[in-house]
């Protein structure tokens, strides 16, 4: 009984971290653009919760940063910063998660710039 419960326990813990894998850097990505007053945002990560570590880390890598410059320079952080249309391309498909909601993060306070807005800038 008590091995069916360790497993069944088990069970839990390795879908939550699956959960937290998929949450944490769309969450993040999200935390940059808001953090920089909508000039920044760092996506495209791939990353592994490490648990090996007190407190578990979670490390990310393949940064791309998408970032809206001021006075119109553009793939200021390399060639894949496609600078607003790319902000605009994440948030099309980001959906607010369970991290995004903790953070106090929501899709109204985070609006994407206008494709219109975007192509003047």
């Amino acid at each position: 009984e008590d091995e069916a419960e360790d497993e069944a326990n088990s069970s839990i813990s390795e879908f939550e971290h699956v959960e937290i894998n998929a949450a944490a850097p769309q969450a993040f990505s999200h935390f940059s653009y808001v953090a920089t007053h909508r000039k920044c945002l760092v996506c495209d990560l791939q990353g592994v919760l490490d648990t090996s570590r007190s407190p578990a880390v979670f490390e990310l890598t393949d940064p791309v940063i998408h970032y809206r410059s001021q006075t119109g320079r553009s793939m200021v952080f390399g060639r894949t910063d496609r600078g607003p249309k790319g902000i605009n391309v994440f948030f099309r498909t980001h959906k607010c998660n369970q991290i995004c909601y903790a953070l106090g993060l929501t899709q109204h306070i985070s609006r994407p710039l206008s494709e219109r807005t975007a192509r003047r800038l």
